[in-house]
């Protein structure tokens, strides 16, 4: 058994050093402690927020002399205490507690005095700053806040800081999260912000995958940040302003997310802490698909029908006359489920024809995840250490998908001398993601239908001949997305290790009492490995491919930091001035086969044909940086941060060493604490009260290369096996005077807390334009080039960030919080180039693709307003044009062809609602998040609505749905009756609109008819047209050809997450002592448990939208919710 180390001699100098009773001392039965009554001995133990004892906190009874001190475990008996007596506990840094004594002994969790310690905040460089200080907002959030059960710890944040949208994305356990602050405020595709681990800038690179062709799955690795370990996240600060980012410069544009890892800090001895978490993942909801129609084709194009009648829905049949599904219409539009009749299953099976309901979810296992970290902490008065191991496993609800993360991190800081310390620190990680998440939702609408047993089907898609089955094999005739799915599911392995080195060393040097400097270096070093077996799907697995590829990033960053700090009477004057030089240089390499020799064998000799083999050298930049700031402040009152920082980046140097590579960005900001000036004057109610203010300019330069493009060089290889060697030049003109994009901000805010601090308000209000944005252009095609890389524009956010914290309840052993966020961001494009078109596109296509949808920049609209060119056609009155199909009798939209706007994708307002109750050592939590507004498009409602297998399908198609019922009266030209007449139909609808002029359609009379400009509705009346079947009119609105924009697959996304539940219990220490530990508790979570509210209909996942680019707005999954269940238990020694 580990225990700390503690002495006597720490003891005697703390019972020196405590506050709070004068007559506190060690032995309570000394003669000059004045005994009022002898009753009883009050015992108990006083501990801090992380459980350890504190050492030397004062125990009196209130009103008397009578005290002690707390011991080594920071336990204390103290006699002569009746019934009823109030005890007060008191130690330097914590607010003083009261108790009344019941008989009973004490447990004591003493909580941080915020005021006394001045609440200090991580800042911009790893700086530590009063938060009463800032004139900007800073959010902090600490390790217990924090759910660090996650892959990526981006998740662990959301709905907890205001001002910041974070959402999931479709990408699986290690797949990327969309997180903004404040805003887009460039044209180009990341907006996300900077990671700063312990001063170390980590790539938050952005994924997103295409989905307007056959993209089902997003194939999403994620970025760097699924490598950290979140159990070594100490504090975790969200800098949202420009002013509280402009000490990053050109790499502060969309703020950052500043991580600082714990330490040994002043904690004295050795001291041990395990934490182990196991969990489990349940795919728990798949979206809602109809269950009442079996497969088959819609009326009017019923091509099997008895005696080739198209018009009567019916079952497809074998050779033998028997309902059968080989062979049979994958669309949803045939006859009512009946489990009396016995179906032929795909492979020869006789089956009931009976719905297997949620047969989704059975393509899902359970999810296994556990989580083992052990880290170890102790010191002297002289050095300090902190050291911790963890590794992580997650197998997902998706076979084979697996990730694996070993963690180490050491950290270390020595007293040299007076003058001299010395701090040092070494993460790495080696993380295995494997087989990128595979979507299969999609498949149930588009070729596996509720009639799928995919639990039967699981094993049965390879031929006898290897491969998948085909043509003669037994399993021929299952559904080619179950054999391809599971065949690739078993037999294709895309391996990936990522490994992470973070080396950092910092020298601590006092000059003088007023003037220290600091010396650092620091490296991030990503080894990526890549090996991607496919083994062939023909016959004896014929084809099939082997890659193997290498990545490599070196950044490097060296500082010198000159601190100040002096108090000139009622002034304190601080500052820094700094130097930093930064080096990014990557490497790539892949070679890859052209199919296999040999099936099978996996090994780049074994290429069919000529080895494909890439290598090349990018992202080399540099930057050198000159940063200063000064910091006034009077009496505690009002304070003042100016800073500045002069950027000069290689990335934009011209090959003729011109260009406008040096750019400077200031700040100024300042704080006035009303409740300090009017301390006197202001009600007692009123705990603090600040204003702050701040103005600042961020920016952002290019990539790497982007301005200097040279020739590219290729090849072609004859029949004859030689070669044609070409040369190509880029098709985009550069700018020969680029500049890095520039964000003026500037922001207010108040801070109030009422009631000893149990209602805490901050609210700000902030402006930010964004100018001289690096964006492209096109241009005539007869300059020689396409595009122009320029900078133009102006985008601008104004919003409002509120944080409401409250403590409804409290008394000895209660505590009821209940916190609040709001966040609303109004997002504007000012002005883009003069030469731009009507507007610059960010994400999708209009023209082509299978949504035709595009998000935009178009002046004097917002960042991503959504544009169509399928929008319905109207007239002058708005009426939608309808046009006719003579064959199947439906009436659908015509397309406009124009490029309109239909939404945009911003959200109208976030917010978040959490509450916690504690009672004694047990503790409950709940959060909720919310996203009100910002139009999203849903591939999987518009083609399963199209093919009849939603739930939304099910309107109009019988009575019970609202379909009208109607006998078909239909005649032929020749004046015979129709195959649909005398077929009484339960599907009937009218549609909205006014058929086009001269229109010509054949009526029930079997007659041609001119009905332009007449509506459906009239031509109906006036017994020209039948109602449209249900199944015609969904299909012509939603498919590929004909598919105009409408309600049922472009939404307004609304969602009321339930995202976690956590309950918490701390064992006694007495109980925690048995096992020869300091502490020991337990944690149940639940997390992503579900929505109170979603607007998408059939149950769509509402964050499901495609990897984390910030002009994303579509949905591609039709995959189920997922659910996170954890336990979680903690030892400390």
């Amino acid at each position: 058994m580990l225990k700390r180390l503690k002495s006597v001699s720490m003891l005697l100098f703390l019972m020196g050093a405590s506050t709070g009773a004068a007559y506190a001392v060690a032995n309570p039965g000394v003669t000059d402690v004045k005994i009022t009554q002898q009753t009883g001995t009050c015992t108990g133990i006083v501990k801090d927020a992380t459980g350890e004892g504190v050492i030397g906190a004062s125990v009196v009874v209130k009103g008397t002399t009578n005290g002690t001190i707390t011991g080594l475990d920071g336990d204390f008996s103290l006699s002569n205490v009746k019934e009823g007596d109030i005890i007060v506990i008191s130690f330097v840094g914590y607010a003083t507690q009261e108790i009344k004594w019941t008989g009973k002994p004490l447990d004591v969790l003493l909580k941080d005095d915020t005021q006394l310690l001045g609440e200090v905040v991580v800042t911009a460089l790893g700086m530590k700053r009063e938060e009463k200080a800032l004139g900007y907002a800073v959010t902090e959030l600490k390790s217990e806040e924090l759910y660090t059960n996650t892959v990526n710890p981006v998740a662990s944040l959301q709905g907890k800081v205001a001002g910041v949208e974070i959402s999931n994305s479709d990408g699986g356990i290690f797949g990327s999260a969309k997180i903004q602050i404040r805003g887009a405020s460039t044209l180009g595709s990341n907006n996300q912000p900077i990671y700063v681990v312990d001063g170390v800038i980590l790539d938050n690179s952005t994924q997103g995958r295409d989905m307007d062709g056959e993209e089902i799955d997003a194939i999403d690795y994620g970025n760097e940040l699924k490598n950290l370990n979140p159990d070594d996240f100490e504090t975790v600060s969200v800098l949202k302003g420009a002013a509280a980012t402009a000490l990053y410069g050109s790499r502060g544009l969309n703020g950052a997310v500043v991580i600082t890892t714990k330490g040994g800090g002043k904690f004295k001895g050795f001291g041990v802490d395990v934490t182990q978490t196991l969990g489990i993942d349940h795919a728990y909801k798949q979206p809602s698909i109809q269950t009442v129609y079996g497969p088959g084709a819609r009326p009017g194009r019923i091509g099997y029908g008895e005696n080739g009648n198209t018009w009567i829905p019916t079952y497809y049949t074998n050779a033998k006359g028997e309902p059968s599904l080989i062979g049979a219409s994958t669309l949803g539009w045939g006859l009512p489920y009946d489990s009396s009749v016995m179906i032929e299953d795909y492979d020869g099976r006789k089956v009931p024809y009976s719905p297997i309901k949620n047969n989704m979810l059975d393509m899902y296992q359970l999810g296994f995840n556990t989580n083992t970290n052990v880290s170890v902490r102790g010191g002297n008065e002289k050095t300090s250490f902190y050291s911790s191991v963890s590794y992580k496993k997650v197998n997902a609800t998706t076979p084979n998908n697996t990730f694996e993360r070993y963690a180490f991190l050491v950290k270390g800081s020595h007293k040299i001398s007076d003058r001299v310390d010395v701090a040092a620190s070494v993460s790495f990680a080696n993380s295995k993601p494997r087989n990128a998440a595979r979507a299969v939702g999609e498949y149930f609408y588009q070729g596996l239908t509720p009639l799928y047993d995919a639990k039967y089907y699981r094993d049965k898609y390879l031929s006898e001949q290897g491969g998948i089955a085909r043509s003669g094999d037994t399993y021929a005739n299952v559904p080619e997305s179950s054999k391809s799915y599971w065949f690739n599911i078993d037999n294709m392995d895309y391996n990936r290790k990522e490994t992470v080195v973070r080396p950092i060393l910092e020298v601590n040097v006092k000059i003088a009492d007023w003037v220290r400097f600091k010396g650092e270096g620091n490296m991030n070093y990503v080894y990526i490995r890549e090996e991607n077996k496919e083994l062939g799907t023909g016959v004896a697995y014929e084809g099939g491919n082997y890659k193997l590829a290498q990545q490599t990033k070196e950044q490097t960053t060296f500082a010198g930091t000159f601190t100040f700090d002096k108090a000139v009477k009622d002034f304190n004057l601080g500052g820094f001035i700094r130097g930093e030089y930064y080096n990014n240089y990557q490497t790539a390499y892949s070679v890859e086969t052209d199919g296999l020799i040999v099936p099978g064998q996996f090994f780049i000799g074994n290429s069919k044909r000529q080895v494909k083999a890439s290598g090349k050298i990018e992202g080399t930049k540099r930057m050198l940086s000159a940063v200063f700031a000064f910091n006034a402040s009077w009496k505690n009152q009002l304070y003042l941060d100016v800073t500045g920082r002069n950027d000069w980046s290689s990335a934009l140097v011209y090959a003729n060493k011109n260009g406008n590579y040096s750019y400077f960005y200031p700040s100024v900001s300042g704080s006035w604490l009303i409740s300090e000036t009017f301390k006197d004057k202001m009600p007692s109610w009123i705990s603090f009260a600040k204003i702050r203010g701040s103005w600042a300019q961020v920016g952002n330069d290019t990539g790497a290369y982007t301005i200097n493009s040279g020739y590219n060089v290729g090849n072609l290889q004859l029949i004859d096996g030689s070669y044609v060697y070409t040369n190509s030049f880029s098709s985009t003109a550069i700018s020969p005077n680029l500049k890095p994009e520039r964000k003026n901000a500037w922001e207010v805010g108040l801070d109030l807390r009422f009631l000893d601090n149990r209602i805490n308000l901050d609210a700000t209000y902030y402006k930010e334009n964004t100018r001289d944005q690096i964006m492209n252009i096109s241009t005539p095609s007869i300059s020689g080039v396409s595009n122009q890389l320029i900078n133009a524009g102006n985008i601008q956010n104004s919003g409002v960030e509120i944080a409401l914290n409250t403590i409804p309840f409290r008394n000895k052993d209660w505590e009821w919080n209940l916190d609040f966020t709001f966040t609303k961001n109004n997002n504007k494009i000012i002005e883009l180039h003069p030469d731009a078109a009507e507007y610059i596109g960010l994400r999708g296509s209009t023209g082509w693709g299978n949504m035709r949808i595009q998000s935009a920049a178009r002046v004097g609209g917002p960042y991503g307003v959504l544009i169509s060119d399928i929008t319905p056609k109207r007239d002058d009155n708005g009426n939608i044009i309808l046009k006719w199909s003579d064959s199947d009798r439906s009436a659908y939209a015509d397309r406009s062809l124009k490029n309109e706007v239909i939404g945009d994708m911003n959200p109208d307002f976030l917010g978040s609602v959490s509450t916690g109750l504690t009672w004694k050592n047990l503790s409950f939590r709940m959060a909720l998040d919310m996203r009100f507004g910002g139009k999203v498009a849903v591939y999987g409602n518009r083609y399963g609505t199209a093919y009849g297998w939603t739930e939304s399908s099910l309107k109009f198609r019988d009575e019970a749905h609202g379909g009208m019922t109607w006998t078909s009266q239909y005649l032929n030209a020749d004046g015979s009756q129709s195959g649909s007449y005398g077929v009484t139909y339960h599907d009937g609808m009218i549609p909205q609109g006014i058929f086009a002029s001269g229109t010509q359609v054949t009526g029930i009379d079997g007659k041609t008819h001119d009905v332009g400009g007449m509506s459906y509705q009239q031509a109906y009346e006036n017994g020209i047209l039948e109602p449209m079947h249900a199944a015609s009119y969904y299909n012509y609105a939603n498919q590929w050809a004909t598919g105009v924009t409408n309600d049922g697959w472009i939404h307004d996304l609304k969602y009321i997450a339930l995202r976690e539940i956590t309950v918490g219990y701390t064992f006694p220490s007495n109980i925690a002592g048995k096992i020869g530990a300091k502490r020991l508790g337990v944690s149940f979570s639940a997390r992503n448990l579900g929505y109170l509210y979603n607007s998408l209909p059939n149950d769509v996942n509402p964050e499901g939208v495609r990897g984390n680019l910030s002009g994303e707005f579509r949905i591609r999954s039709f995959d189920p919710y997922t659910a996170n269940y954890t336990m979680t238990i903690n030892v400390g020694f």
